[in-house]
């Protein structure tokens, strides 16, 4: 429930055109915008050890929610999702990247939205797809840091 009135506040937020507390707010957003690129370069490479470096990687404060499913915890998302699709030898990523990156920071969090290109090719089938995606980051000590992100 608390994840729920989260993102019920970040949309609240965004849309009513919250503003940020912070003193230079581009640079915070830019700071949100390289976490976000740099997570999906990361997926590109199915490197899950650069990945955990953008989320919030300790016990369950990280959260995903993807189409229908969703995992609590990075390490049970690392293990139990990514490290078995990455795996897959029917399964090759030839894309995947967050564009259209749009950032509203209110302290030390932020809400983004953005665009989600992919393309690759399960069992000999190429497919190419735009999603959309919604991040929650959190500022820690002075890295941001992906807390919940929504995919579809």
């Amino acid at each position: 429930m608390k994840i729920i009135s989260i993102i019920f506040t970040a949309f609240v937020l965004v849309f009513t055109g919250a503003q940020t507390a912070s003193a230079d707010p581009s640079a915070d957003q830019k700071a949100t915008i390289h976490v976000l690129q740099t997570y999906s370069a990361a997926i590109n490479k199915g490197d899950m050890d650069a990945m955990g470096h953008s989320v919030m990687a300790e016990g369950n404060d990280f959260t995903i929610f993807e189409g229908a499913g969703s995992d609590t915890g990075w390490a049970n998302y690392r293990d139990h999702h990514l490290a078995p699709e990455f795996a897959n030898p029917d399964l090759k990523f030839h894309k995947f990247e967050f564009n259209d990156i749009k950032s509203t920071i209110i302290g030390d969090w932020a809400f983004a939205t953005f665009s989600i290109e992919k393309s690759y090719t399960y069992k000999g089938k190429d497919t190419d797809k735009t999603g959309r995606g919604t991040a929650i980051l959190k500022r820690v000590g002075n890295v941001w840091k992906i807390k919940h992100l929504h995919t579809s």
